[in-house]
């Protein structure tokens, strides 16, 4: 995609401060940050939407979304991260490629992500419910592709020598939502 920004990025027309890489993603601190830290991660190979990305690639995708979200949480000590993926025009994606942007949050940082909800009539929501359901029935988890399974060898971690072999849930108390 010639006109792609993101494409551009991992062509090397674009400058960016990355963050991570692999063969399937890159991540990249975003240029217009709605917080320090906040992370934009897209797939190598252009797809506008994420219907379009094969499952295996959306399933490391999150994976590494995960990760990153972990070292924005270790790194920068904060709060909490919105993990948003803009989906089409209509839901605020200006460049047509599958991105999921990664924003590290804490209490009363001004940033604002709600909405008011919606009041749709009984009726509107039962045939929204019907319609959605319909489609979601000829979901078939036995179709989605499959990618190779690599088994990696179980990495020993250091336990801390105060807390023992319960160190890692307290990494996780700094967490409670």
């Amino acid at each position: 995609m010639t006109d792609c920004e993101f494409c551009a990025i991992i062509g090397g027309d674009f400058e960016s401060e990355e963050i991570y890489q692999d063969e399937k993603v890159v991540a990249v601190l975003h240029l217009k940050p709605a917080a320090p830290g906040h992370v934009l991660l897209f797939t190598k190979e252009h797809f506008p939407i994420i219907e379009q990305v094969p499952d295996f690639i959306v399933g490391h995708a999150f994976t590494v979304a995960n990760k990153l979200s972990t070292a924005i949480f270790e790194s920068l000590g904060v709060q909490g991260t919105n993990i948003i993926i803009e989906n089409g025009t209509a839901a605020g994606q200006s460049i047509a490629h599958f991105s999921v942007h990664i924003i590290p949050r804490n209490e009363n940082d001004g940033l604002k992500l709600d909405w008011q909800p919606a009041k749709p009539g009984k009726e509107e929501m039962e045939i929204a419910h019907y319609q959605i359901k319909e489609q979601a029935d000829t979901i078939h988890p036995s179709g989605f592709e499959k990618e190779k399974v690599v088994v990696e060898e179980p990495v020993e971690e250091k336990k801390e020598e105060k807390h023992g072999e319960h160190a890692h849930l307290l990494k996780q108390v700094t967490r409670i939502p």
